[in-house]
């Protein structure tokens, strides 16, 4: 479980273009379940999303995993336990284009000083059943916006991540692609992980378990789906 205890973010503070980001946010995400932040543009969905993927470091407040509170571990620590249990479907996606898809995927695994050849195998299954197995040797530029998509995908789950962390994951997506992100979030769920997502898009809410709206960087309404 996540529990989050009066969080809150403020850029440039103290400064004269100071801009409260995140106010007094208090929420527990129980495990295996889709958790999903929604609001209008700018009310604090992504700086949320980041502070409790560890990306960003609040201003004040705590993140506690299973009861551990990680604002009172070291940076190291953190970025450790970030590597070996998150996995990141960014909205702008992230590719580095002069690398082709199945590179894309097996770069991060050498920041674990592990042996990326060892998890191809792996990776083509995944692409397989995102069905961007025939594009794994283009390079990210010869891909369609939905194939990067997927390709950012299949690169989140390589180390099969207990929490995934998706930012408006089908913002710049055909119709096709977002159903296919649907199934595989709901999917994700099913096998055991803990999905927690930023999106304006009504399908996906659809599928979440939890819904936590936002207002100026305030939850301020939650709705729950029926069993």
């Amino acid at each position: 479980m996540i529990e989050i205890k009066n969080l809150n973010k403020t850029f440039n503070l103290g400064k004269f273009n100071e801009t409260i980001a995140v106010t007094d946010v208090n929420l527990k995400i129980r495990d295996k379940t889709i958790v999903a932040f929604t609001g209008p543009s700018g009310c604090g969905k992504t700086t949320l999303l980041s502070m409790i993927g560890l990306i960003l470091t609040p201003t004040s407040g705590e993140i506690l995993f299973d009861g551990d509170n990680l604002m009172l571990t070291t940076d190291n620590y953190k970025t450790s336990y970030r590597k070996n249990n998150f996995g990141f479907i960014f909205q702008h996606i992230n590719l580095l284009t002069s690398y082709t898809a199945i590179e894309n995927i097996l770069l991060p695994l050498y920041s674990f000083d592990m042996e990326p050849k060892k998890y191809e195998e792996k990776a083509y299954e995944w692409m397989k059943t995102l069905g961007v197995y025939e594009r794994a040797n283009h390079l990210v530029e010869q891909l369609s916006g939905g194939e990067q998509q997927r390709v950012s995908f299949v690169r989140a789950l390589i180390k099969d991540p207990k929490y995934i962390f998706a930012d408006e994951p089908s913002v710049f997506v055909d119709e096709q692609t977002s159903k296919v992100i649907y199934q595989m979030l709901s999917s994700l769920r099913d096998a055991g992980k803990t999905v927690i997502m930023s999106t304006h898009d009504p399908d996906l809410l659809k599928i979440a378990d939890e819904v936590q709206r936002m207002n100026a960087g305030r939850l301020v309404g939650q709705q729950q789906r029926s069993p």
